[in-house]
């Protein structure tokens, strides 16, 4: 018995050892362990919406003024932006000393992509493709705490910025749920006016309340509507999505849980987070009911968010 327990024990030991050795070696490099072992590591769900939050942050102005004024901000892109100070009121009372208002705006598909803004509005229980002229977010706070109003904020929204021109643009105001997904309402109560100036053009906003705001109209084709079923890599539910890209139209961002025209145009996007990038398979794809869409990581590409917003913009 003693001469066998010290053979086994030998033996364990030089493959114990051998088994470190081929470990510590196949460790060196990820992606040869991923090859050789069929394993991927599978992203958690916060890891996508952290890409998602840096990239709505990186998109993000914070302007100050003092209340007794009124702010007459004008974006890079030329956006003009009013809110007149004595408006603004801090848990019911008028607002003194200065405030802080955070700004961002949106006119673009992969920049609606990356920081997860698509433009689908609800219709009853459905969600359907909106044609965008611009999202926004608005807020004042003073000391951390949120501004509200009492008279509506101006904004002066150039038509060039989303290709010209268009009749109909309605007004729609945004919510995020808890999953961080936003989604839109029509807003009675706010207004939009085209106005045509001489050498520029403007969607003029009146919005009677800080959040989120889109100048829109529906995307509307004759036909019947279709649902999408996305089949993405096994481990992939929650911390991946689906967006759809309409076919040469620059300013329109869909997801895969809305309702689409049967014949459109358009891309499929698969994304997900890879070593706190984005992984992501872009496929053209003509709509049919009940469509459906395969993705699998073999046909993914991993870039930052920069390099994904500028393929998604590059998409004809």
């Amino acid at each position: 018995m003693k001469t066998i327990k010290n053979y086994f024990t030998g033996t364990m030991a030089k493959v114990m050892l051998l088994l470190c050795l081929t470990l510590s070696f196949i460790s060196c490099n990820e992606d040869e362990f991923e090859v050789i072992n069929g394993i991927e590591p599978i992203p958690t769900p916060q890891a996508l919406k952290n890409l998602f939050e840096a990239k709505t942050a990186s998109l993000t102005n914070v302007i100050t003024f003092d209340a007794s004024t009124t702010l007459n901000y004008t974006s890079p892109k030329g956006v003009n932006l009013s809110i007149i100070g004595s408006c603004l009121r801090k848990n019911g009372s008028p607002v003194t000393g200065e405030v802080k208002v955070t700004y961002v705006e949106i006119f673009d598909k992969g920049n609606m992509l990356t920081s997860n803004k698509p433009t689908l509005a609800n219709v009853g229980a459905n969600k359907e493709l909106l044609e965008s002229g611009g999202e926004f977010y608005i807020q004042a706070t003073q000391d951390n705490i949120k501004l509200t109003l009492t008279c509506p904020i101006s904004l002066d929204i150039p038509t060039s910025l989303t290709g010209g021109t268009k009749t109909g643009m309605e007004p729609f105001s945004g919510t995020i749920n808890s999953e961080g997904e936003l989604s839109w309402d029509q807003a009675i109560t706010y207004e939009i006016l085209t106005v045509a100036q001489a050498t520029t053009p403007i969607y003029a906003a009146i919005i009677p309340s800080f959040g989120w705001f889109n100048c829109d109209k529906f995307y509307s084709t004759p036909g019947p509507k279709t649902t999408i079923t996305a089949n993405v890599p096994a481990g992939y539910g929650a911390n991946s999505a689906v967006f759809l890209a309409v076919k040469t139209f620059p300013n329109s961002l869909g997801k895969s849980y809305g309702q689409f025209p049967v014949g459109l145009d358009c891309y499929l996007i698969f994304v997900t987070e890879k070593d706190g990038m984005f992984r992501y398979a872009i496929k053209q794809q003509i709509l049919t009911e009940n469509q459906q869409v395969f993705f699998a990581l073999s046909e993914t590409t991993i870039g930052t968010a920069d390099e994904f917003t500028t393929a998604i913009n590059a998409l004809p």
